[in-house]
């Protein structure tokens, strides 16, 4: 059975060509379905959308053909390990990549430069990987970016704080190339290079 596309608020504006508040206005008016996380966070099938637009009489942009550079940015203060995701990454044929050594840079970074993918880690000097998920689901402007955590600090509890400030992706390092290339793909749908 072929899993459905899920998309964000931001995916689902960009999809119909609309603003994120006419999306989330449609949501509270009743006129567009779609499901939410457990923290509250909307997600939409594109069936949703396609129905909803048809409904509406709503013009889809069309899809450009060649795919927009995807934006990643890797909060990490290990050295070793970002040089290990830039290899990972080239893997990839479009993307751009910004790198945090701290979670407080990474926070300024993810505010002005609205990254589609964030890989983060847990401990961090200056700001916790935590704090700065807090912080960007807290963001109207970022509460919906795509955010893979890699840690080797992963408790239950910290896990279940994770996935309760909704982290798409939660790896275990040491972490498998092969996994984190499959959580990158399910995220952002990046083509492999040739």
């Amino acid at each position: 059975m072929e899993k459905k596309k899920i998309l964000k608020t931001n995916e689902a504006a960009a999809y119909l060509g609309v603003s994120r508040s006419s999306i989330i206005n449609w949501v509270k008016q009743g006129l567009l379905e779609g499901g939410s996380t457990p923290g509250g966070h909307l997600r939409f099938t594109l069936e949703d959308l396609n129905s909803f637009a048809e409904s509406r009489s709503l013009d889809i942009p069309a899809r450009q053909s060649d795919s927009p550079v995807m934006k990643i940015l890797l909060v990490e203060d290990d050295e070793a390990f970002r040089l290990f995701l830039r290899d990972a990454l080239e893997s990839f044929s479009s993307y751009e990549l910004k790198e945090a050594p701290d979670g407080m840079k990474g926070a300024m970074l993810a505010g002005s430069w609205k990254p589609d993918l964030i890989i983060l880690d847990v401990r961090m000097p200056n700001m916790n990987g935590m704090d700065f998920l807090k912080l960007i689901r807290e963001n109207p402007e970022t509460a919906d970016t795509s955010v893979i955590v890699a840690s080797a600090h992963l408790s239950e509890d910290i896990r279940k704080q994770l996935e309760d400030l909704d982290a798409d992706v939660i790896l275990e390092k040491p972490v498998r190339l092969a996994k984190l290339i499959a959580s990158v793909q399910k995220l952002l749908n990046l083509p492999l290079s040739e």
